[in-house]
């Protein structure tokens, strides 16, 4: 990383969602090596996530690392995150809205079960840590917000299912509002889009690489580099 990522990262405090595992993982140790002061991963698996806290805090001591079991889409579960935010580290300057879900279920045989829990986790989940975490940036006058979204959310998903590329890109419409809620007050809010990712939900798709321009997929790192 350059002295850029040094800056915006070096002291922070940030929370980001789904870290116990893939991108969010990989996410938290690049903030831990630029130089978090602390991290709060909240994870519906909490050894996972407290497996990369343990990790994080064994090569940086100096990052507090804390985990928390989750139910990222639970207004309850969110605002005991908040809790332990307001407790262990008294501010937040980075959310990472990473969690997510997808299956491969052909357009026909989806339910609104289903469906709901698609957009509970994908977007019910960011709309919640949006709402919580954009009082505290705006009233300190700093916050940088970062909301996962897809490709699919851009031009329509196929392999990964109508629920998730509409939950997607509910994710982008909710980012740009609340980048407008957030502008004057030194607050910003940016969506990351990637395409096929080399995670553990992603290998569930069977994607096939030769599709790919690159003749690949993304690895974990790459996205969370940027």
């Amino acid at each position: 990383m350059d002295n850029t990522m040094k800056d915006l990262v070096s002291g922070k405090i940030a929370i980001v969602t789904g870290g116990g595992s893939g991108i969010g993982a990989c996410d938290a140790r690049i903030f831990a090596d630029e130089g978090a002061a602390g991290l709060l991963l909240p994870d519906i698996k909490l050894d996972a996530a407290q497996a990369v806290c343990d990790e994080i805090m064994a090569k940086h001591p100096q990052c507090k690392c804390v985990a928390v079991k989750t139910d990222v889409s639970s207004p309850e579960d969110v605002a005991h995150v908040f809790e332990v935010l307001e407790k262990e580290f008294g501010t937040l300057d980075i959310l990472v809205n990473n969690a997510g879900v997808t299956k491969e279920i052909p357009f026909e045989d989806l339910t609104p079960e289903h469906w709901d829990r698609t957009y509970a986790i994908n977007v019910k989940s960011a709309f919640l840590f949006c709402q919580k975490a954009l009082p505290i940036m705006k009233a300190k006058g700093y916050g940088r917000i970062i909301n996962m979204g897809s490709i699919a959310g851009q031009v329509g998903g196929l392999t990964s299912g109508a629920d998730y590329a509409t939950s997607k890109g509910a994710v982008l419409c909710l980012t740009k509002s609340v980048a407008k809620r957030g502008a004057a007050f030194g607050v910003t809010c940016n969506s990351v889009a990637p395409g096929q990712v080399n995670t553990a939900m992603a290998r569930e798709l069977h994607f096939v690489p030769e599709n790919i321009p690159m003749k690949r997929v993304a690895e974990p790192e790459e996205i969370a580099s940027v």
